[in-house]
């Protein structure tokens, strides 16, 4: 019997008959996880009061590093290019800037930043369902409260980039995934994170609620001992302009 991920209800009770994307359909994503309700599965992809849909947030900030990348292929005709709500976007030099009408929105950007950080959790529990079949676990309850029902406010960061690179592949800009691996049960196990690339830019995802407080200088160390390739320090996620959409590290 199906259960929702994040409901907790089955289907006895509530309907499963629309396809939840983990990753959203308008980001490229394909993967489906049975076991979210057409409840839950609606209200991601619904404006909530004064909040924007967490799941355009999503196609709105990622989907701009999407094409970046796909621009410097030369893959994207100029006519199909990614048109934002949310921004102006000059391709030609990679400059972003917030439209007037949401710029000059008292906290705008960081709303927009509060309902990337619940997608991102979002993305993370609905694939760890479809992959580990594990999402129900009480040790993901504080993702269930944040991501689903606007509760309380639990960080996402990004790893600072040592090189002027991007790790990514045109099959994962066209249909983007994250992947759980043994490294990653040891980050989980060790650190209570897990990171993911994800569109060029390696997020990470507390997989624990006392992660800030508990884990985080240990896990700093151990990317500074490690000389992680990834980056040796973390940045936290509060604003919309927190994420270097268009790879100005490496332009600079």
């Amino acid at each position: 019997m199906k259960v929702c991920i994040w409901c907790r209800k089955n289907e006895n009770q509530i309907s499963f008959d629309k396809k939840a994307h983990t990753i959203p359909k308008s980001l490229g994503g394909q993967n489906i996880c049975e076991n979210v309700c057409d409840k839950c599965n609606h209200y991601f992809g619904s404006p909530q009061p004064h909040l924007p849909a967490s799941e355009l947030v999503l196609k709105e900030m990622l989907n701009i590093s999407k094409y970046c990348l796909l621009e410097n292929t030369k893959s994207v005709p100029k006519n199909k290019r990614y048109k934002s709500e949310y921004f102006n976007i000059n391709w030609n030099n990679f400059h972003i800037k917030l439209k007037p009408r949401y710029s000059l929105k008292p906290g705008f950007q960081q709303k927009l930043g509060r309902q990337f950080r619940r997608g991102m959790f979002k993305v993370f529990l609905e694939e760890r369902e479809r992959q580990r079949s594990d999402a129900l676990s009480e040790r993901f309850d504080f993702i269930r409260e944040f991501a689903r029902y606007d509760l309380g406010d639990y960080p996402i960061f990004i790893q600072v980039p040592r090189f002027k690179a991007v790790f990514s592949s045109i099959p994962d800009l066209k249909n983007p995934q994250i992947r759980f691996t043994e490294y990653s049960d040891k980050m989980d196990k060790d650190f209570r994170v897990y990171g993911y690339l994800l569109l060029g830019h390696n997020f990470l995802i507390p997989t624990s609620r006392f992660f800030d407080d508990l884990c985080r200088d240990n896990f700093e160390a151990h990317l500074v001992k490690t000389k992680d390739v990834a980056g040796t320090s973390i940045k936290r996620i509060n604003y919309a302009e927190d994420i270097d959409y268009t790879f100005r590290h490496i332009l600079d």
